[in-house]
C-alpha cells in the first residue's frame, strides 16, 4: 500500500521499504522527513507563548455595525416591553457600558436591567418573534447580519500587521468573540487563516460558556492552544473582557483604546493601554528562535559548563527556574524568585528556614501519612524598579527589551540582567 501525495501519483522515496511480513504484492511504506515535521511554536519577544485577540474593535470596525444593531433593535422593542415611557439606549454610552462584548442574550439582561425591565428568559430555540431574552437577542442577530451586507466589513491595519507577524514568527494566536457571526465576518475580512483557534458565540452557546466579564471564553481558548493563562497576552478593547482577562489570570491584559476609554480600560484591570497596535513594543512581537533547552529552558552558555543560563523569560517555566535558581547556606535558602515578585500563576517568592517546618496529614491510596512541610517563610527581597512617575517594571512586561538570568554553580552567585524601554528612555537592571 503506498502513501499518495495530494499533487501527485503514490511516490516512495529513497526511505521506503517493503514490510517483512507482506507476502504477494508488496506494499511499500513512505517514512516521514524529519524536516517536514512542524517547526515548534514561536514565543513573543517578552517570552509568552500566544496572543488572543478580541475581534469587534481590535481586529474588524465592526463595533459601530454592533452598536447600530443593538440600537435598531432596542428602539424598535422598548415602546412595546417599557411598560411606559423610556430612555432610548445611547449607541456610544449604553452599548459600552452594558452590551459591548458581551453575548447577545447577555446584552439583552443588562441592559434590560439598567431600565428596570424583567422579560421572560425564552429559550435557544426563540426566534425574532419572540419577545423573551433568547427572542430579542434572536432579533438583534438578524439586524446585524442585515448591516454587515449593507456597510461591509473593515480589518484595523495595525491589527493586520501584526497578525501577518506573529504569524510568519509562528507564535500562535486566538480569537475570542461573543459575536456568533464569527466565522462570516473573518472571511469577509479576509483573516480567517491568521488565527490558530477560534472562540466565539456558537461556542460558547455549544458549551454553556459564559460571556464576557467570566473569563471561561478566554480559558476555552487558552486550552485549545494548550498554553496556560499565565502564558498568554490578551488584546481588548471592552471593559468586561478586560475584566473577564483579568480574572482568569492571564499573563498581560492590553487594552485597546479607539474611541477614547483609557481610563475606563485602565479601571476594569489592564495592564496597559494602547491605542495603535503599532505602539506595542518589538518585545511584545513574535521571535522564532528554536535553540534547545533544557532545565526550565536553560541553556549552556559560552563562559562554561558550570553556568545555567537563561536567555528570555519564559512564564511556563518560571516556576522550575525559581526552584533551580534557590540559594542557600544550609541554614536558609532563598527562591530564586525576581525581586519585588509577588505569589500569583507565575512566581513564587519566598524564604525558607532550617527546622521550620508544618507538620500535614496527606491522603495517599486511602492511608494518611503525617510528613513535614518546609514553611514558606515572607519574603526579604521586596525591590520595585521604575522610571520617575512611571508604572512598575517586571519581567513579561510590555516595556521588557530583553532578559538574561544566569546562575554560577560554583560559586552560587544568580545573576539578572533586564532591559526596559519607556519612550526614549533605556534602564539596565542588574541583580547579583
Amino acid at each position: 500500500m503506498a502513501v499518495s501525495h495530494p499533487d501527485g501519483p503514490s511516490r516512495t522515496g529513497r526511505f521506503a521499504r517493503t514490510h517483512p511480513h507482506t507476502t504477494g504484492t508488496a506494499r511499500r511504506v513512505s517514512l516521514m522527513h524529519l524536516d517536514n515535521l512542524p517547526p515548534p511554536p514561536g514565543r513573543t519577544g517578552n517570552g509568552y507563548g500566544a496572543v488572543i485577540f478580541d475581534m469587534d474593535g481590535v481586529v474588524t470596525d465592526t463595533a459601530s455595525v454592533h452598536a447600530t444593531a443593538w440600537k435598531m433593535l432596542f428602539d424598535k422593542v422598548l415602546p412595546t416591553i417599557g411598560g411606559g415611557e423610556q430612555v432610548p439606549l445611547d449607541a456610544d454610552r449604553d452599548y459600552r457600558t452594558y452590551v459591548d462584548g458581551r453575548t447577545c442574550e447577555g446584552g439583552v439582561r443588562s441592559f434590560l436591567a439598567s431600565r428596570g425591565i424583567d422579560l421572560p428568559e425564552g429559550s435557544a430555540g426563540d426566534g425574532p418573534d419572540r419577545l423573551t431574552v433568547y427572542g430579542l437577542g434572536a432579533l438583534k442577530q438578524r439586524i446585524f447580519e442585515e448591516q454587515l451586507v449593507q456597510r461591509g466589513v473593515a480589518v484595523f491595519p495595525d491589527a493586520r500587521e501584526l497578525l501577518v507577524e506573529l504569524q510568519a514568527r509562528n507564535v500562535p494566536t486566538a480569537l475570542v468573540t461573543s459575536s456568533r457571526n464569527s466565522h462570516v465576518v473573518l472571511d469577509a475580512a479576509e483573516v480567517t487563516n491568521l488565527f490558530t483557534v477560534r472562540v466565539d458565540g456558537v461556542d460558547a452557546m455549544a458549551l454553556s460558556l459564559p460571556g464576557k466579564p467570566d473569563p471561561d471564553m478566554f480559558l476555552e481558548a487558552a486550552r485549545r492552544l494548550s498554553v496556560p493563562p499565565c502564558d498568554a497576552i490578551v488584546l481588548e478593547d471592552a471593559a468586561a473582557g478586560i475584566r473577564a482577562a483579568a480574572h482568569g489570570g492571564f499573563g498581560l491584559v492590553v487594552g485597546v483604546d479607539r474611541i477614547g476609554v483609557v481610563p475606563r480600560l485602565a479601571d476594569a484591570g489592564a495592564d496597559v493601554v494602547v491605542t495603535d497596535l503599532r505602539d506595542l513594543p518589538e518585545s511584545s512581537r513574535g521571535i522564532d528562535r528554536t535553540h534547545g533547552a533544557w532545565c526550565g529552558g536553560g541553556v549552556v552558555p559560552e563562559r562554561g559548563v558550570w553556568n545555567l543560563a537563561y536567555d528570555r523569560f519564559d512564564p511556563t517555566h518560571e516556576g522550575t527556574r525559581e526552584a533551580l535558581c534557590t540559594l542557600g547556606n544550609g541554614y536558609w535558602a532563598t527562591r530564586g524568585a525576581v525581586p519585588g515578585s509577588t505569589s500569583n500563576g507565575v512566581h513564587y517568592p519566598g524564604t525558607y528556614l532550617a527546622g521550620v517546618y508544618n507538620r500535614l496529614t496527606t491522603v495517599l491510596d486511602r492511608d494518611s501519612v503525617e510528613t513535614e512541610h518546609l514553611v514558606n517563610a515572607p519574603d526579604w527581597t521586596h525591590l520595585t524598579v521604575r522610571f520617575v512617575d512611571g508604572a512598575v517594571l517586571h519581567p513579561g512586561s510590555l516595556e521588557m527589551l530583553s532578559h538574561q538570568q544566569e546562575l554560577d554553580t560554583r560559586t552560587g552567585v544568580l545573576m539578572r540582567t533586564n532591559r526596559y524601554l519607556a519612550g526614549p528612555q533605556q534602564l539596565h537592571a542588574a541583580q547579583h
